[in-house]
């Protein structure tokens, strides 16, 4: 919306048509007032027209300047901005290959509790028919009184088809 304002910049009138406020607009013209009373005050040889165009080439050289700066900044913010989403992708691949990494372990462990669980079982199958060969020869031995050695020299015969007495071997130690 179109404000009408008029300001006095050096001593002439001027109206205006906006689109900023009123207030904003005698605030800009109260800056040039000042910016040039402080510029004429200290050279009389200077026109008011010359202290315009000296406020204008100040004004003009800030403008470019201020253009120059906000496009690096813009340049800035895209390398910025570039560089996150290059970090987020790396983040996410980085993320996935964890999940993949974990997935991988944990079916690996698994797999190797079952495998030694099951070599647990058996050995313990071992050991308990072990036991039970251990128990019934010595069950075997208490009956005979035989030692080791008559139960070896036994079965030995028996092998051989022999019966009855077996024959008595000598055995060293």
């Amino acid at each position: 919306m179109k404000h009408e304002v008029t300001v006095r910049i050096f001593n002439r009138d001027y109206r205006l048509l906006t689109d900023e406020t009123a207030e904003y607009t005698h605030d800009l013209a109260a800056a040039l007032n000042r910016r040039m009373a402080e510029l004429l005050n200290g050279k009389s040889t200077l026109t008011p027209q010359d202290g315009a165009a000296l406020i204008a080439l100040e004004a003009c050289d800030d403008l470019f300047k201020t253009r120059s700066n906000f496009e690096n900044v813009r340049k800035q913010i895209t390398v910025y901005f570039d560089e996150a989403t290059a970090a987020k992708a790396r983040a996410e691949a980085a993320e996935k290959k964890c999940a993949e990494l974990k997935a991988a372990y944990e079916k690996e462990t698994a797999e190797i509790k079952a495998a030694s669980d099951k070599e647990i079982a058996e050995l313990k199958a071992k050991v308990e028919q072990l036991q039970k060969e251990v128990s019934l020869r010595k069950s075997f031995a208490a009956e005979d009184n035989d030692t080791a050695e008559d139960m070896i020299a036994k079965d030995i015969s028996k092998a051989l088809g022999g019966a009855g007495t077996p024959p008595k071997y000598g055995f060293r130690k």
